[in-house]
């Protein structure tokens, strides 16, 4: 047969059919179809055919290392516990977010690590999508992980020695976003009229300090903590003492991928959550080091030693997995105060559906973890508790 005739239809006393791609195939298709007909005539257990059916497709998540974030993506994998759910995973390191937000939309990958405001922004379609693509985050992947710095010699000691400041992020789509608001506005500050405020690429960040272009930042782990191996910044103030146990990253797959493959998605959560269970552990710390600098795709190899160690300090940075209601109406309700969506936004039903704390926690009881009883707890934003039900 010719290659040109690989599954073109054929009319045969008028009925279409295909022909085969090649000899390999034909002979694949008539065993599973004599296997199958074996199963009907009861001569055979349905399990025996399985060695006939092809083997899932390649399960692509795309990830945005050396992050905090990533670190739960990149310890699964390395510690085995997607080959534990047979599953094959292939991570793919993206040099930008943007573009893992780009390939999940279009469904060129199945699964994605996005901060939770771009999600948010994704799911109700709002700037700068011109369109909705509902989304759903089966996991947080990093919490804690990033801290307000202050570059040497900008002589910042006090909150008010920010005014007249420049402070930069690096998107208005980020956690860290909100939290830098969050702590201007405590303390009196508007970023519009007191301060300088810039967005910056993450790239960037290194070579501003250096022209001193750059008075403070807050921007996710290891970048903080290597640029204070370089000493060109200072630690000011952790994001964990802004808001305790905040959610930065999750685990992002769109709605209708979950709809559709559902035991799949809760199969790469399990995974997944048993990966950042363990790393969240402080014991697991640093053999966790070891694994991620030996995976030189990565990147985490890049960076030495005491900066990931410094990085992923338990409590500086965390990996537990649980997605919180009340942390999304937080993050939500930030949202619309800073103009990222739209006040006519129902902020429990969009919690909800993003959110899915349910499914979360039935993994972790299945893993033998004890997940929170209740989807809320208090959410305290530099002292204030918030309280949610």
């Amino acid at each position: 047969m010719k290659g040109g005739e690989c599954n073109k239809k054929k009319v045969k006393n008028g009925i279409d059919f295909e022909l085969p791609c090649s000899r390999r195939n034909f002979i694949k298709r008539m065993a599973v179809a004599v296997s199958s007909s074996m199963v009907g005539a009861g001569l055979i257990k349905p399990r025996s055919i399985m060695a006939v059916i092809p083997p899932l497709p390649e399960i692509n998540i795309g990830v945005f290392a050396p992050s905090h974030c990533t670190v739960p993506f990149v310890y699964t994998k390395l510690k085995g516990f997607f080959q534990e759910e047979k599953l094959r995973v292939n991570l793919i390191n993206y040099p930008d977010m943007a573009l893992i937000a780009n390939d999940l939309i279009s469904g060129k990958l199945d699964f994605g690590q996005l901060i939770v405001p771009l999600v948010f922004a994704i799911h109700t379609g709002s700037k700068p999508f011109t369109s909705k693509t509902p989304m759903v985050i089966t996991q947080i992947t990093g919490t804690n992980g990033a801290a307000l710095m202050v570059r040497k010699g900008a002589g910042i000691i006090n909150p008010l020695d920010f005014k007249g400041k420049t402070i930069v992020n690096h998107a208005k789509l980020s956690v860290h976003y909100l939290i830098n608001m969050m702590f201007l506005e405590k303390h009196g500050l508007d970023y519009q009229k007191s301060l300088n405020f810039r967005v910056i690429k993450l790239n960037k960040i290194v070579e501003a300090l250096q022209k001193s272009e750059v008075d403070a930042f807050i921007m996710p782990e290891p970048r903080d903590a290597m640029i204070e191996k370089l000493n060109l910044g200072e630690v000011y103030m952790l994001s964990k003492y802004i808001w305790p146990n905040h959610p930065c990253c999750g685990l992002v797959t769109r709605k209708a991928f979950f709809d559709k493959n559902s035991e799949l998605v809760i199969s790469v959560t399990r995974a997944m959550t048993k990966g950042g269970l363990l790393a969240n552990e402080a014991a697991s710390r640093e053999g966790m080091i070891d694994l991620l600098q030996g995976a030189p795709r990565y990147k985490y190899n890049q960076l030495p030693r005491d900066v990931l160690r410094n990085a992923f300090t338990p409590g500086r940075s965390d990996f537990y997995p649980f997605p919180y209601q009340s942390a999304a109406l937080v993050i939500i309700d930030l949202m619309k105060k800073y103009g990222l969506l739209s006040d006519h936004i129902d902020s429990g039903k969009l919690a909800g559906e993003v959110f899915l704390s349910h499914q979360s926690r039935r993994i972790m009881r299945e893993l033998g973890a004890n997940p929170p009883e209740s989807d809320y707890r208090e959410e305290r934003i530099l002292g204030n508790i918030r309280l949610y039900s």
